[in-house]
């Protein structure tokens, strides 16, 4: 029953990956990051197993807070947030279960930010920017983190082409 389980997941997830479109950024697309000083990050909770597993929130938002700081993007704390309620924010969703090959994960990426809606005058947060969604099976948690960071280095390489003249002026 356990295989017979685990077979259809995988399929599941085959066909998942072979029918969902992949959104690279693609070029211009990349604008919408020109002049981004400053963001938060957002990392949404794992589940409970993936955390006694080893694999941890806490540890995705380091990486990725330690990434962006080291490409000259400022990354805002939680309470300089709060009190900027116009900062975007990247945020990472990384969604795995156990499985008897390893694990099933999907990875996204994604900028969040203040919009206004023409048709309303309404300002809401919104997603300007999805660098890609990501979904595999491996047997081991430490390449889920690496994929993690693979999307967090395709936003910096989409940030520094946007900001290129500003950062060859420096």
């Amino acid at each position: 029953m356990k295989r017979l389980i685990g077979m259809s997941l995988g399929v599941c997830v085959m066909v998942a990956v072979s029918t969902c479109g992949f959104a690279f950024i693609k070029q211009g697309e990349e604008d919408v990051l020109r002049d981004l000083a400053a963001v938060s990050v957002k990392v949404e909770r794992l589940r409970a197993e993936i955390e006694q597993d080893g694999l941890f929130a806490s540890t995705l938002q380091s990486d990725v807070e330690m990434k962006l700081r080291l490409s000259g993007i400022k990354v805002l704390s939680e309470e300089q947030a709060v009190e900027s309620p116009d900062c975007p924010h990247l945020y990472l969703f990384v969604d795995a279960f156990k499985h008897s090959e390893g694990y099933i994960y999907r990875i996204q990426l994604s900028l969040r930010e203040p919009v206004m809606v023409l048709r309303t005058h309404t300002k809401m947060f919104a997603t300007t920017l999805r660098i890609r969604d990501e979904l595999g099976i491996t047997p081991y948690l430490s390449e889920i983190r690496g994929e993690a960071q693979d999307l967090v280095d395709e936003f910096i390489k989409a940030w520094q082409t946007a900001n290129r003249k500003k950062t060859d002026k420096r």
